[in-house]
């Protein structure tokens, strides 16, 4: 009976498709073994009857078109329905198309219904850019079977044997599991037997294409995209928007070059960076920080591609480290090490300080972007040290603090028995207080912080809260007691808090808090997700990698997509020369003031001040 009404509903989905066949679905479409497929990701609390409702598709045909969510459906699972059972014919039929003012490739295969593979496919000169008058072929595939599929010209079969799981396949073959689930629309990632035929693609956007491979490069040469016009601010991310299938993405094994590219040469040799972190290619599974670091070069890349029309080309290796000093001495004694300009270095000291000891200091650079506490760039000249030492963080946040709240009176607020994690800080406010013959208060509270704690104060003066702990836990507690206090002063402005980097990950009811005490915030890192700039390169990242970015603070993507940003930008200004002047650096959400004006090395100095408004509006500053 249950058989009986599975195939009672597969017949339904297939007449109901036939009505839509006048409307083609408004989502992205992709090539998936040689057929155009509109593509949906499911998000996190959807279920099959909103989704429904959304797109404007039935139940049944969601199950039709992706068998494998009639057993439930998970966040994140991309669904798959086929562009010829939603497009008119009269849509994709054999036609050309001029290319007008602002018009990228990606927008025109979403105008006729079609993937941007195909249109590259027909249009070979797409590749490279479009431009303004350019005049593309358009057509369905039905009228194009004997035109070449660029993502699938390398595709493969492969039969799953006895142990082998979906994981274990994609990384033999150079891809990522959500790339062959993919190129199998059909292919249950929780259910699938031994003998199974299955379709393995190019790895266009895999980050590694080998199961041993310890380098990987990619050679960004310069792309002709004249026909792009943008905002100063918008300019790198509407590449990657034109085409998101430019093989330059692609990472691919290359024979190390033989000749050393000297930094300082004006001359059209490529620059070369290498990033040398612990991917742990050889791991089962990775783990969180392998994760972070493939995050990380994945933004990385993105940034590569989106300047890869800026200037001189640039030649990106990455190599996995595996966490090992070993693995780091066998690399660094590499012939092609010599022709590297800037390294992106690990964490671990021993690593990093290896990896110092053994450049040529009269043209190569370490970008030392993960060990915060390393003092290498004191003694070393050739080291950029990316984040802001812990003493001059607190300095110039005390700084920012003196400048922010002249006027009020500071209450520092203890909770006997917790962690008074920020003390340090505090101290060191309160000793530049002192110098500064600024009064402030304090209060000390054991269990329940309560309103007779406040009592002793003003109401006609001005004030700021400072905690001497950032956790949320702690936050909770004053949050609010201090929205009350605040309600009783005579000026709706006379209260604040002032915080600490880990508020950044407040949300809810907390950030909620955040804002209506107009708390000021210190950190190293701001992300804006709002800005126009900031959404269109994490819409970059998912059509380029196929994935959402980690939701993490700091974003490990972002952080790559800045760290690439700023290297490719001041090699090019400064043709390798770090020890020229360098420009300030505003980044999606690290910035960069480097100075070497209290060590051989650079330093970055640069603090971002965050403040809360009680409407919900966050600004930010570099101070």
């Amino acid at each position: 009976m249950i058989h009986f009404i599975k195939k009672s509903l597969i017949a339904v989905s297939i007449s109901l498709a036939a009505a839509f066949y006048a409307n083609a679905l408004d989502l992205p479409t992709t090539l998936v073994n040689g057929k155009d497929y509109f593509y949906y990701d499911v998000q996190p609390k959807e279920t099959i009857f909103s989704i429904s409702k959304k797109l404007g598709v039935s139940r049944e045909e969601i199950i039709h078109y992706n068998p494998a969510v009639e057993e439930g459906l998970k966040a994140y699972t991309r669904l798959y329905f086929p562009v010829e059972a939603y497009t008119s014919s009269n849509n994709i039929n054999s036609a050309s198309h001029t290319v007008k003012k602002g018009e990228t490739l990606y927008g025109i295969a979403k105008k006729y219904g079609v993937s941007v593979d195909r249109i590259i496919a027909l249009n070979p000169s797409a590749r490279d850019g479009i431009k303004v008058g350019d005049i593309l072929s358009i057509s369905s595939e039905d009228n194009n079977q004997s035109q070449p599929v660029m993502e699938t010209k390398n595709s493969r079969s492969h039969t799953i044997a006895q142990g082998e799981t979906l994981y274990r396949i994609a990384k033999n073959n150079g891809i990522t599991v959500e790339q062959l689930l993919a190129a199998n629309p059909s292919l249950d990632s929780n259910n699938y037997e031994i003998g199974t035929v299955i379709t393995i693609p190019a790895g266009t956007y895999s980050i590694f294409n080998s199961e041993d491979v310890t380098e990987v490069d990619v050679n960004l040469q310069p792309i002709n995209n004249s026909n792009i016009e943008s905002t100063p601010e918008e300019e790198n991310v509407n590449n990657i928007i034109a085409d998101n299938s430019q093989p330059d993405n692609e990472i691919v094994e290359e024979q190390p070059q033989s000749a050393p590219v000297s930094a300082y040469n004006d001359n059209n040799s490529p620059f070369t960076i290498a990033v040398m972190l612990p991917f742990k290619l050889d791991a089962e599974k990775q783990d969180r920080e392998s994760e972070n670091f493939t995050e990380f070069y994945r933004g990385f890349l993105l940034a590569a591609q989106n300047l890869s029309n800026s200037g001189r080309s640039v030649n990106i290796q990455a190599f996995d480290t595996r966490g090992d000093i070993e693995t780091v001495k066998q690399l660094m004694e590499r012939n092609e090490m010599n022709d590297v300009d800037m390294f992106v270095t690990p964490a671990s000291t021993a690593e990093l300080e290896y990896i110092i000891s053994h450049i040529d200091s009269t043209r190569q650079y370490v970008f030392n972007n993960f060990s915060v506490r390393n003092k290498a760039h004191q003694s070393m000249p050739n080291v950029l040290q990316a984040n802001i030492p812990h003493d001059k963080l607190y300095q110039r946040a005390i700084n920012a603090f003196m400048t922010e709240m002249k006027g009020r009176t500071p209450i520092f607020i203890k909770h006997i028995g917790a962690t008074a994690d920020k003390e340090e800080f505090t101290s060191m406010l309160k000793t530049k207080l002192s110098e500064n013959a600024v009064d402030y208060k304090e209060i000390i509270f054991e269990h329940t912080l309560s309103e007779e704690d406040f009592t002793s104060f003003s109401t006609d003066s001005s004030y700021v809260i400072v905690p001497l702990s950032s956790s949320s836990s702690e936050f909770n507690k004053i949050a609010p007691q201090a929205k009350q206090f605040k309600a009783t002063l005579s000026s709706p402005n006379g209260l604040v808090i002032f915080g600490f980097p880990e508020w950044l990950t407040f949300r809810g009811e907390r950030k909620e808090s955040l804002c209506e005490l107009n708390a000021t915030i210190y950190s190293r890192f701001y992300f804006d997700e709002n800005n126009s700039l900031a959404r269109k390169v994490v819409d970059a990242y998912k059509m380029a990698f196929g994935r959402e970015m980690n939701s993490a603070v700091p974003s490990q993507a972002i952080m790559g997509y800045d760290v690439a940003t700023f290297i490719i930008k001041s090699m090019h200004k400064n043709n390798g020369n770090f020890h020229s002047e360098l420009k300030p650096f505003d980044g999606l959400q690290s910035d960069y003031i480097f100075s070497d004006s209290e060590s051989k090395g650079l330093v970055n100095t640069a603090v971002e001040i965050i403040k809360f408004r009680e409407d919900g509006v966050i600004e930010h500053y570099n101070f």
